[in-house]
């Protein structure tokens, strides 16, 4: 009787997760790009939900940054990780000496934003920001 038990639990559990995932692809599929506010004049940027394997390379990317930081630009390497464009294609590149350099000279109050937006897209704000997407 054990045996015929764990067999139906198996058989009711493949089938949750198989609904689960049928559901879940449907906002996968979505990408989800915020436009940066209130950076006037320097809009025009943009950032993206990661998935858990693009958050763990940025974090990845990060440690690298940190660990061989010999020109002190570490964390902006990692805010030109952060900006995206319209499409959500890296627009600035952190190995690009003169990406970094630009994306240095930028005012701070503007990064704050960049910083806050990418955080909010990539937290519970996003997860909502997904579903109204889904729904309209």
């Amino acid at each position: 009787m054990t045996n015929q038990i764990d067999i139906e639990n198996t058989e009711n559990n493949l089938n949750t997760k198989e609904a689960y995932i049928k559901n879940a692809r449907k906002y996968l599929a979505k990408k989800l790009i915020l436009l940066v506010p209130d950076i006037e004049p320097f809009d025009g940027l943009y950032v993206k939900q990661l998935n858990l394997r693009e958050m763990t390379d940025y974090f990845e990317r990060c440690e690298e940054f940190n660990a061989n930081n010999t020109d002190g630009l570490a964390g902006v390497r990692g805010k030109a990780l952060m900006i995206v464009d319209g499409d959500g294609n890296q627009m600035f590149n952190p190995d690009d000496r003169e990406d970094v350099d630009f994306l240095s000279k930028m005012p701070i109050a503007v990064m704050d934003k960049i910083v806050a937006s990418f955080w909010n897209i990539n937290g519970e704000d996003g997860l909502k920001k997904l579903l109204d997407a889904r729904n309209s």
